[in-house]
């Protein structure tokens, strides 16, 4: 009777486990239902209209921090976990109207001796025009800040809690505004990450003793490694890739003429040629305009153009979820008008995405071309990882060779490309001079479906040294690509 009973209650518990993986699967599907990967016309509408200054802002949002804790250790972050950038927008918020604010220049010496001193160094990756600063901080006037053309770094010192610094590196221009609103904020801040795991940078001239402050961390971490992506539309669902051409065309397609090619791509073409929209096999969105003289030949300000592109954006495909940012502004010509291409990046799990297309490696697959006051193209290539419940199964590791690893395998050749373009550099002394020419290192995920599986992002590390960027396979240091700054 025992025995009946033990049996009988462990096929009532199988049953109702069953049941309860059902219901979460269920559950989980919901939350990420194609409705929310994909928006739709009208929940694209309620983005531009529900807090569009945030949404701004948040594509505004730099792409990346520098955590200097003092004594030599320093941090550097990639994605905004811990709110810094909403805390110094609202330090600007409230800096804006004080009277007792002023803005003088300093010189360079002056921004990296801060540095030294437990701070918070923002970097944008793009010039923030004064003008777009005050639509984020919801400013009709320049007010004081008009003495600012524009920065693209951002520092917050402890040594000095009344002041903020700003500068504009390509320029070599730097500032210091005083009298800002007090920043006691980020000491909690700086302590938070402290405490927290965080992966320890060293300054090059730390490692090697060479003249060089620009960091790079020593180990690999062991946290990180490859994932699993989804393309965020895939050509084959119908419902996926109509959901987006929506987003272009309006709610009724029955005007719009449609192409399905055998590779899978879609095309979608409006009138004579007004407007084209093509989902390739792969993934990837291509969107041009006919340029319409009346809109292109009207000149606006670059802060206006940002804030078009940023809003085109947002109304054809979201930016939750990835972490996405402006990287870039170039300006162009076509038909003897002025526009501005607008390149944005975008990370998963705190780590910057590269990708390979057509042969190259890219780290802005998302692009807008304003010309006057009209988008005539956009393109976007993004993956988001896969959701996947994993029971009782640990997350596969990859092993990953260290920043220091790569230079000391990859270092032969490095020289031999520093040797082309430096002739005048003498052997005793070439080493030292490579090491100080080395601008960056960083790692980052990398998505390429010729050499992985379509649904994987491998590690890689990415070094900038004088004139060249090298992208090198995490795992083995093999070199993947090169090419030019």
């Amino acid at each position: 009777m025992k025995n009946f009973n033990r049996e009988k209650f462990k096929t009532i518990l199988l049953i109702m486990l069953f049941t309860l993986s059902i219901a979460l699967n269920q559950q989980l599907w919901e939350k990420i239902s194609l409705d929310k990967i994909t928006p739709s016309v009208k929940d694209t509408e309620m983005i531009k209209m529900d807090n569009d200054t945030n949404n701004i802002s948040n594509i505004l949002s730099p792409q990346s921090f520098i955590i200097n804790f003092g004594g030599g250790l320093h941090t550097i972050l990639h994605s905004d976990s811990y709110n810094i950038w909403n805390e110094v927008v609202e330090i600007f918020r409230k800096s804006y109207s004080l009277e007792n604010v002023s803005i003088d220049k300093i010189d360079k010496e002056t921004w990296m001796d801060l540095q030294k001193f437990r701070s918070i160094e923002v970097k944008l990756g793009y010039n923030m025009q004064t003008g777009l600063l005050s639509k984020i901080i919801q400013q009709k006037k320049l007010g004081k800040y008009e003495k600012i053309e524009g920065f693209d770094k951002i520092l917050i010192s402890l040594m000095d809690e009344s002041s903020i610094y700003v500068a504009d590196e390509k320029s070599n221009h730097y500032y210091v505004i005083n009298g800002a609103s007090k920043v006691k904020n980020f000491e909690k801040l700086i302590q938070n990450i402290e405490h927290g795991n965080y992966e320890v940078y060293y300054a090059l001239a730390d490692i090697y003793g060479i003249e060089n402050n620009n960091l790079m961390p020593i180990e690999g971490n062991e946290d990180i490694h490859n994932i699993e992506v989804v393309k965020e539309i895939d050509p084959l669902s119908e419902g996926q890739v109509e959901a987006f051409a929506r987003t272009f065309f309006g709610e009724n397609l029955d005007f719009v003429r449609k192409i399905r090619e055998t590779n899978g791509s879609v095309i979608y073409m409006y009138g004579y040629g007004q407007k084209a929209l093509k989902i390739d096999h792969k993934g990837r969105l291509q969107y041009v305009e006919k340029i319409d003289e009346g809109k292109a030949s009207k000149n606006i300000k670059i802060d206006e153009a940002t804030e078009m592109a940023i809003s085109f954006v947002l109304e054809h495909g979201n930016m939750e979820g990835i972490n996405g940012y402006l990287k870039a502004i170039k300006p162009f010509e076509e038909e003897n008008q002025k526009g501005y291409i607008f390149s944005f990046g975008y990370g998963l799990n705190n780590l910057p995405v590269y990708c390979n297309y057509n042969g190259k490696i890219i780290d802005t697959p998302i692009e807008v071309k304003v010309l006057g006051e009209q988008v005539i193209s956009y393109t976007r290539f993004i993956k988001r990882e896969k959701v996947a419940i994993k029971l009782l199964e640990n997350q596969e590791q990859n092993y990953i060779l260290s920043s220091l690893q790569i230079i000391d395998m990859n270092f032969p050749m490095i020289q031999k490309d520093y040797a082309k373009t430096n002739e005048e550099v003498s052997q005793e002394s070439i080493t030292d001079k490579v090491l100080e020419s080395v601008q960056s290192i960083e790692i980052g995920y990398y998505d390429d479906p010729i050499r992985l599986p379509d649904n994987e992002l491998s590690l890689i590390w990415v070094i900038k040294i004088d004139k060249i960027v090298y992208y090198f396979d995490a795992a083995t240091g093999k070199l993947l690509w090169r090419s030019s700054l």
